[in-house]
């Protein structure tokens, strides 16, 4: 029989994490952003990009690629994120230095929780992130691979750190808020248990925040700032134009990312979350970028160590306890 490897995936609208498990664990972070490309390629790849051809089209995958190449679309059934899965799974493959034919893969992927709560939704994604039942033939980076995927389990967004860290979880109530890409979702676990009322999904993820940013730099001062600009000025929190800081600006960044933040706690309130007598925590790369907010309104919140992993960390320990590893 052939030895297990545990591969964990969550490819969200900003970006796509992944853990494998075999002998020991491998990880791998990339953007999620995917550009065709029609014309013949002859390109250094960075770390953290793809070339790849899959049923017969070639695309450029990950950090390399344009911010307007993002998704939008609040659906993951669509071919960004099933790439994006595949080259998760060869990129750890070819880390750990294992042949997928040497191995019984086992997966697990993230699915949006009105999707995971509707059966006929899951199983039609499952099978299109399956190939449906047909082995996956995918060039990543000029190296072919060819696997198949059965049995792949879906795991809700927003379980948080609730399964990677089992025996203090299962002590308490603990309510998750999983801060995205394009959508915050929330679920409320009683021990490891979740609370299938408590799964509500937002609107108000960070792609949000930055478009509402982009408006008001154009409002205020009359600049009209890229896809790409918008990702620079979050991340220094901050306008620079033509070299110089703009003055007002990181005071109106941060009026707007409070305002997106009360807004997010404003539509739990709206759905029955009280947050009392529970363990509030935080995730998702949307933490890291409200983190000023989050310990503003809720100081004794715990913000993930890692936000970003803490949803395929727990992928992983279900997909560890479903194996018996």
């Amino acid at each position: 029989m052939k030895p297990k490897a545990l591969i964990a995936v969550d490819s969200g609208k900003y970006g796509t994490k992944a853990i494998l498990s075999h002998s020991k664990e491998h990880y791998v972070y990339f953007r999620t952003k995917m550009q065709e490309v029609t014309t013949s390629l002859d390109i250094d790849v960075p770390a953290g990009s793809y070339v790849v051809k899959h049923n017969g089209k070639t695309y450029i995958l990950g950090n390399m690629v344009d911010e307007s190449y993002s998704s939008y679309d609040l659906s993951k059934e669509k071919e960004i994120h099933r790439l994006s899965i595949y080259v998760a799974i060869t990129e750890l493959l070819k880390q750990a230095n294992i042949h997928p034919s040497t191995v019984d893969l086992k997966v697990a992927v993230n699915i949006p929780i009105s999707a995971y709560k509707d059966a006929t939704s899951k199983k039609r994604y499952l099978e299109f992130i399956e190939n449906f039942n047909n082995p996956i033939m995918i060039e990543v980076n000029g190296v072919p691979f060819m696997f198949e995927l059965h049995n792949t389990i879906a795991v809700f967004e927003g379980v948080g750190a609730v399964f990677h860290d089992v025996k203090q979880s299962k002590q308490v109530n603990t309510t998750v808020l999983d801060l995205g890409g394009l959508n915050a979702t929330l679920c409320q676990h009683d021990g490891l248990t979740p609370n299938f009322n408590s799964m509500v999904v937002s609107n108000n993820g960070c792609n949000i925040l930055k478009g509402k940013i982009g408006r008001m730099i154009n409002e205020q001062f009359g600049i009209a700032v890229a896809p790409n600009d918008l990702e620079r000025i979050i991340h220094d929190g901050y306008l620079m134009f033509e070299g110089a800081i703009v003055a007002d600006s990181h005071h109106l960044i941060e009026q707007i990312k409070d305002a997106h933040f009360q807004e997010i706690i404003s539509f739990a309130k709206s759905r029955g979350y009280t947050f009392n007598n529970t363990t509030i925590t935080f995730c998702g790369g949307g933490a890291l970028l409200l983190h000023n907010c989050i310990k503003q309104y809720f100081p004794h919140a715990k913000i993930v160590v890692n936000p970003q992993f803490a949803n395929v960390k727990s992928f992983l320990s279900i997909l560890k306890i479903k194996n018996n590893v």
